[in-house]
């Protein structure tokens, strides 16, 4: 419970206008909250000193402390150690001498021994609000650096998170003879952080530190608190976000293309091409101020002469004039407009100005805006082909992909094309001025075509709502982020690209960690993880066996299972008789477990079976069968060749395919996942194997056990 007097600490301070809070203050607000501070008084004079210390147990502390005294231990203003009144007294006419006209009062505490110091922490970021940060303390603080984030508000698994999540957490077990912290009272001043910065908006930072571990039990030996009394006047309840609705987007009946033109070198030119040729089922609109027909069909002067409106409107015109298009839209009933024009506020002030007055045109004429300053859409299952001066034709599948950039969305989806890796609905969102890549997501967390999702972020705007989507759409289906502007050069290069707002490169990996995002860096990484989680069941746990036909594959596959915190499976007796009977007697018995170049597809899939079907193991990685001579492979068979819808059965001779159809067959029947990776390179990435589950053939060794490190992680949270 808290106490009255911690509220008016912070109530009286504000009224006066002060920017922090003396330590005395801090710590009678951190008392208040439950986190424990040591026994103490407030003295003004050497013999008010001395009565306080007699009255506490041990050795004291005296520290000269005022609204304007900071830095005191650099300044000489603390004194450690004291025993006896004549000691107390000395130090205490030493520090009132040297804040001799700082108005400074003399705190007396108890001595706090402990050999373990901690520090914990909150500061209000611009993007996510209040973070608390856990971390090693004491004055080489700094210099560690050894910290772990928590945006607010915090569940009980974030905060042991934190704890966990330290290089030095084994300072918190027991060590060299010192009882293990208690973990509760730590948490409990982490909880305690948040909810003072719940309570009072006015305080906008808090360190603690030393925390110091006495016995089990860590106390506040010093706290710093900042105050803007300015944050207080100021606090206002946010107003709701709503969602818009998106499934005129995702699946329109009807499509109109403003500036729809003949020539396919041109914006308007393109789209319109690819709608046509995408055999888009519904009906397409040119909008052409000379009317007539465009690329075969009839086409209309303006939006007014449309013989109905469309559920979706590409507008393909210069910047200058989508304003007064949209205002039209808005006009004639159509719900959603996607602006591909760029030179809004990408392009500087002017930009910026068009771009927020486009934002109140869409609003006031009740119209979902998509960009401005975007690539387009594709999606598969409504045969909606809708970018330009490209063509995307990725076959239908669950993996859905979200973008700020349009190049890096196509870079994704035309990887994905390549390698045959099936995509639902790909979504290019720009400036995201009104609508944005988190409203898209939101709006995919219940779309049953959506596996998994894809997203590119060069930025979050608003961390709170980042916050609440992805706890909402993480528990039903995964999401992989592939960030952008985690450095300084990158935030440097989003703002001049798409006016994103970067933010903390750790507060937004904490808040990604909170809520069961898995974020990568790389484009190859994050579509295979995100094909991985479309396509593959998710592993149990973290026991992985490793099936190689050659060592030097198995010894990598090793050294990634321990960087990445996965176990080698061990393998049970049962296992290793069955696999003497397949294997020469020279073997390594062991996990990874090595073929030794023994040939023939039906040893490599009774090897797999017996792994697979081990209790012991939660998942397998295969290496080499595929593109060997294990599966008949010779440099004259065929490689996978760019078909529409990219690569599938064909890319495979018979043996791979009954190789490739025993692995859909046990991952049906264990739940495990198989990662499989070839000998050679082969573009395809999955196998169709027409089960809930499809084989995944990825490139190396480390990219399916990072892979596989990722699933164990994400299933971990969604069981939690």
């Amino acid at each position: 419970m808290v106490t009255r007097a911690a509220s008016d600490v912070v109530a009286e301070a504000v009224a006066q206008g002060l920017g922090a809070l003396d330590e005395w203050q801090a710590k009678k607000l951190l008392a208040g909250y439950g986190i424990p501070v040591p026994d103490g008084g407030l003295a003004r004079d050497e013999d008010e000193a001395a009565a306080i210390a007699s009255r506490l147990d041990g050795p004291v502390v005296v520290k000269a402390i005022g609204a304007r005294i900071t830095h005191k231990t650099e300044r000489g203003l603390v004194a450690l150690n004291l025993v006896g009144d004549e000691a107390v007294r000395a130090a205490a006419r030493s520090l009132l001498a040297l804040t001799e006209g700082q108005d400074a009062a003399l705190l007396v505490e108890r001595m706090v021994r402990g050999s373990r110091e901690f520090m914990v922490g909150m500061k209000r970021d611009p993007l996510f609000g209040p973070v608390i940060v856990f971390g090693i303390g004491g004055v080489f603080a700094e210099a560690h650096k050894d910290i772990a984030l928590g945006v607010t508000p915090l569940e009980d698994r974030d905060i042991e998170g934190m704890l966990a999540g330290i290089r030095a957490s084994v300072l918190l077990d027991e060590f060299r003879g010192l009882q293990a912290v208690d973990r509760t009272a730590l948490a409990d001043a982490v909880r305690a952080l948040a909810r003072i910065a719940a309570d009072h908006p006015a305080v906008i930072e808090i360190d603690v530190n030393p925390l110091i571990v006495e016995g089990a039990v860590p106390v506040a030996a010093d706290a710093l608190v900042i105050l803007d009394p300015a944050a207080e006047r100021g606090t206002h309840v946010p107003h709701a976000v709503v969602t818009p609705d998106l499934a005129p987007l995702f699946a329109p009946r009807s499509v109109a293309v403003v500036g729809a033109s003949e020539d396919p070198g041109k914006w308007g030119g393109s789209l319109l091409r690819n709608l046509i040729e995408g055999d888009f089922p519904g009906p397409i609109y040119p909008v052409n101020g000379r009317g007539g027909t465009v690329q075969g069909l009839p086409a209309y002067s303006g939006i007014a002469e449309l013989p109905e409106a469309p559920d979706l409107a590409l507008v393909a015109l210069g910047a200058a004039h989508v304003n007064a298009v949209v205002e039209q839209c808005g006009e004639r009933g159509v719900p959603v407009a996607l602006v591909v024009a760029a030179g809004f506020a990408e392009a500087g002030e002017e930009g910026a100005a068009a771009e927020a007055q486009l934002v109140d045109t869409a609003r006031t004429s009740g119209v979902t805006l998509i960009g401005p300053n975007c690539m387009g859409l594709v999606a598969t299952h409504s045969r909606l082909h809708a970018v330009g001066f490209l063509e995307l034709r990725p076959k239908a599948g669950g993996l859905s992909i979200v973008s700020q950039s349009g190049n890096i969305g196509v870079q994704l989806v035309t990887r994905a094309e390549r390698r045959g890796i099936g995509i639902d609905k790909y979504v290019s969102v720009g400036n995201q001025a009104s609508t944005s890549a988190l409203d898209v997501l939101d709006a995919l967390g219940d779309d049953p075509q959506t596996a998994a999702a894809l997203v590119y972020l060069e930025g979050t705007g608003d961390g709170r709502r980042f916050l609440d989507v992805m706890r909402r759409i993480t528990r039903k289906k995964p999401v992989v982020v592939l960030r952008g502007g985690l450095t300084e050069y990158g935030r440097r290069a989003a703002a001049s690209h798409t006016g994103a707002m970067a933010g903390s490169a750790d507060v937004f990996l904490a808040a990604a960690r909170q809520t069961g995002c898995l974020v990568r860096t790389g484009p190859d990484e994050s579509l295979d993880l995100a094909l991985c989680l479309s396509a593959l069941p998710l592993p149990a746990g973290r026991r992985v066996a490793v099936m190689t036909l050659g060592g030097g594959w198995g010894v990598l596959a090793a050294d990634e299972v321990a960087r990445n915190g996965l176990e080698l499976a061990p393998l049970e007796s049962r296992v290793l008789a069955e696999l003497d009977e397949l294997l020469p007697g020279y073997w390594c018995r062991s996990n990874p477990v090595d073929l030794v170049a023994a040939i023939g597809p039906d040893l490599a899939s009774h090897a797999l079976t017996v792994l697979a079907e081990s209790e012991a193991v939660d998942a397998v990685v295969v290496l080499g069968i595929l593109r060997s001579p294990s599966t008949g492979w010779t440099s004259d068979d065929p490689v996978s060749a760019g078909a529409p819808g990219g690569p599938g059965r064909g890319s495979f001779n018979p043996a791979e395919i009954d190789f490739l159809e025993r692995v859909t067959a046990l991952m049906a029947s264990t739940g495990k996942p198989i990662i499989n990776v070839p000998l050679r390179p082969v573009e395809a990435a999955t196998f169709p194997g027409g089960a809930r589950h499809d084989p995944v053939i990825l490139y190396s060794p480390v990219a399916a056990v990072r892979a596989l490190a990722a699933m164990a992680w994400y299933g971990e949270y969604v069981a939690d």
